[in-house]
């Protein structure tokens, strides 16, 4: 069984959704055959302003993953750690990222700002925003799972450069990447 904690990185935008995100990667992982417990931490995990950017106004991922791995140490070696925040994330060579993740650290971020209709300018939807934020949790779960990105355009490994192709995947494995997850953990 496959143990999770995510850790909410603020409250804003996060706590209102996060037992339907447990429940959407839950589901996730199910149709491709494992089976889950996903902890919810129950207070925020304030990111460090060291990994802050005032010039961008972003935050850098691999510091949020360090700073991670580092606060949940002792649950390393039996959970998978997914910190999910209502902030822009960065790493060097990228304008932006959606999210990062460290298979060796069994750490991840996701960062939902850029996936929120809102940030373009549009109107608030509820269901956009959480299909989204729940598509990005499981393809960074993929990535601490062991699975690379995907070809497929539908599957939930598929890289995505933007919230249009975010938009154009499944929050679903494809029958490919499930293959090797259910190798790897059943």
């Amino acid at each position: 069984m496959l143990k999770i904690i995510i850790a909410p990185l603020n409250h804003n935008y996060i706590f209102d959704y996060i037992d339907d995100w447990k429940n959407m990667v839950t589901d996730s992982l199910s149709k491709a055959g494992l089976s889950s417990e996903i902890l919810i931490w129950p207070s925020t995990v304030k990111p460090s302003m060291k990994c802050f950017d005032w010039v961008r106004k972003q935050y850098f991922a691999p510091c949020i993953i360090k700073d991670l791995g580092k606060m949940f140490y002792e649950y390393l070696n039996r959970y998978f750690i997914i910190g999910t925040g209502y902030i822009d994330g960065y790493d060097y060579g990228l304008n932006f990222v959606f999210g990062e993740a460290s298979p060796t650290s069994r750490t991840a971020v996701v960062f939902t700002r850029r996936l929120d209709p809102r940030f373009y300018g549009e109107g608030p939807d509820y269901n956009l925003y959480l299909e989204r934020v729940a598509k990005e949790i499981v393809h960074e779960l993929g990535h601490l799972l062991g699975l690379s990105h995907c070809r497929r355009r539908t599957c939930v490994m598929s890289f995505s450069n933007s919230v249009y192709e975010v938009d154009a995947k499944t929050r679903f494995f494809c029958e490919s990447c499930s293959n090797t997850l259910r190798k790897l953990y059943v």
